[in-house]
């Protein structure tokens, strides 16, 4: 039972307003985090991608080389 009017009336609107406002800063932080998480991923695809491409372009120069020496 909530006291009607009054400034004890407002008392539980506030309240719930800044459980409303800790709900929103969880949600954003775990939308944060989320995105954080993606971030990291992607940016590990990239490097393991380039990491590939520069293996791939090292053998092929050891190859060559390879091939220059064995002639």
């Amino acid at each position: 039972p909530f006291p009607s009017g009054g400034a004890e009336g407002a008392e539980p609107l506030l309240q719930l307003r800044e459980e409303q406002q800790q709900l929103e800063l969880g949600r954003r932080r775990d939308q944060l985090r989320e995105a954080q998480q993606r971030l990291q991923e992607v940016a590990l695809e990239a490097q393991q991608a380039q990491l590939k491409r520069l293996r791939q372009t090292s053998e092929r120069y050891w190859e060559h080389w390879e091939g220059l020496r064995g002639t």
